[in-house]
């Protein structure tokens, strides 16, 4: 399936590994120059190497995605080298784990700058160019934790699932100029998100690593962590000319572990 894509630009948040990765990739083999952005600057050399392994342009910018400087900067670098953007992936790392009880107002502020106001940000900065241009995909990776409550994972709740209120609510304006707004929910994938949260769900139940990864893949209907290239090819997919009347959704890729019906 020819999913249109050539010659177009991505910028893929936290996209140095894991998830916002797969994404890159992804897209890289549609023929979709790459704007990697990510804090780990040994982390982005070697992933713009390997997406240029696969016969696209890239740009790698090491930022910090809570900052507003940065986040123009992204956007400003990626006309200068592209003249473009058609593609935004909003990906960042998740917030502090832990109840109610736990947080503190600081929690709250880098949670809020860090998955919520840089997403609101980002989106503001690309759509000028997407609207010049009467295309664009925006597609923010969030978590199962926006249609499933986790205890342990407050803020996550909170501030992930105002995303997709977000996203929702500016879906029906931005598809009339041909820009799609879609959010992609994942489970548990093998992620160094994930790897902690082991660590810290471990220690709780006084178990090693080990012990707790294995109880929890008995737990999952598929019996095994998802390999973080399922998601970047649904990305992938709802970046293309085929998706364009996919809009305002919320995509659940858990392999079937949550129990509600939407």
């Amino acid at each position: 399936m020819n999913f249109n894509l050539q010659g177009k630009t991505a910028i893929i948040g936290g996209s140095s590994k894991g998830l916002g990765k797969a994404c890159a990739v992804a897209l890289a083999l549609e023929g979709v120059n790459i704007v990697l952005c990510a804090r780990n600057v040994e982390a982005l050399r070697d992933t713009q190497l390997e997406i240029e392994s696969l016969g696209v342009q890239t740009l790698a910018l090491a930022v910090d995605m809570t900052s507003g400087d940065d986040n123009a900067r992204i956007v400003r670098e990626t006309i200068a080298r592209f003249g473009r953007i058609d593609i935004l992936v909003n990906n960042s790392g998740g917030p502090k784990p832990g109840t109610f009880r736990d947080i503190t107002e600081d929690d709250l502020d880098e949670a809020y700058a860090s998955v919520l106001k840089y997403n609101i940000r980002m989106i503001r900065l690309c759509l000028p160019l997407m609207e010049k241009n009467g295309w664009g995909r925006i597609v923010n990776i969030t978590s199962v934790t926006v249609k499933e409550p986790a205890p342990n994972m407050v803020l996550s709740n909170i501030f992930r699932a105002a995303v997709v209120s977000y996203a929702k609510s500016i879906s029906k304006e931005l598809i009339a100029k041909g820009i799609t707004i879609n959010n992609v929910s994942p489970g548990y994938f093998r992620t160094d998100r994930v790897t902690q949260l082991m660590q810290v769900r471990a220690e709780e139940e006084g178990i090693t690593v080990e012990e707790y990864e294995q109880k929890a893949i008995l737990a999952f209907p598929h019996k095994r962590y998802m390999d973080p290239q399922e998601l970047g090819d649904l990305v992938c997919y709802l970046c293309s000319d085929q998706a364009r009347s996919v809009n305002g959704t919320t995509i659940q890729v858990d392999g079937g572990t949550l129990n509600g019906l939407l």
